[in-house]
């Protein structure tokens, strides 16, 4: 007579998918890896870009309707389905710029274009809570405009800022509409990259797209694979939202 022995099975976590062959071999490690690639490429292009229009729009750009039409711009896209992101990163990065389909390069573009509105806004929020009084002071003592903004302000504005790009961040991890348009989809991943420009460049998926892939089977062993995969990106996106309410109150300044 057998003995059945629980354990926690790590092969699901850690594995790569072989989900075509059996249920049992389903695993989400490949999708966790294509997911750290997204995220990077995100990290790297909007935190920069979303800082530097932030900074010129709140403390360099003359108000007038220029800056106006980019305000209204900025706030109707944070409000943009993220489908629309996946149609245009189909149209422009692989239909017009021919870059490789499927591929962890294209998803991080498109949820940087996604995450930017986010990470605008909440950085000019943070750079308005900077009281007038620390300008004013550093001015009044010979500092230039740049130097104000960049060893006053922006530190003092750096926990908001760092709050909103994990939010944003989070956000995207959890997007699965604008892969679905640029075929992250419909790509399995059996084997793990070797190098940053293999992840970046080879096909790949991500934790949404695998989870969207078992949901979608009629058998209910690919169900409780979806499950799995849901309770460990619940776990990342919990985990990125505590971290930034940890850093907002640890880091944050009361005026």
């Amino acid at each position: 007579m057998g003995v059945v022995e629980k354990k926690f099975n790590f092969d699901f976590i850690f594995g790569a998918d072989a989900s075509d062959q059996r249920p049992e071999a389903a695993g989400i490690g490949v999708a966790m890896v294509g997911s750290f690639y997204l995220m990077l490429v995100v990290l790297v292009l909007s935190l920069p870009l979303g800082v530097a229009a932030s900074i010129y729009l709140e403390e360099f750009a003359k108000q007038n309707a220029f800056t106006d039409i980019i305000e209204v711009t900025i706030s109707n896209l944070a409000a943009v389905p993220s489908i629309v992101f996946g149609i245009l990163g189909l149209a422009v990065f692989i239909n017009y710029m021919h870059l490789p389909q499927s591929t962890p390069i294209v998803g991080g573009l498109v949820l940087t274009l996604m995450t930017l509105p986010t990470i605008i806004i909440s950085t000019r929020a943070s750079l308005k809570s900077v009281p007038p009084s620390i300008r004013d002071a550093a001015l009044g003592l010979g500092a230039s405009k740049m130097q104000t903004v960049f060893h006053h302000v922006l530190p003092l504005a750096a926990p908001g800022i760092l709050t909103g790009t994990i939010i944003g961040m989070a956000q995207a991890l959890g997007e699965s509409a604008p892969l679905l348009l640029i075929g992250m989809i419909g790509y399995v991943a059996t084997n793990m990259p070797t190098t940053i420009s293999e992840g970046l460049l080879s096909p790949n998926s991500a934790m949404p797209a695998q989870i969207y892939e078992w949901a979608k089977r009629a058998d209910p062993a690919f169900i409780e694979r979806a499950w799995g995969g849901i309770i460990i990106l619940l776990i990342f996106l919990l985990t990125m939202n505590t971290m930034a309410v940890i850093l907002r109150r640890r880091f944050e300044r009361r005026w």
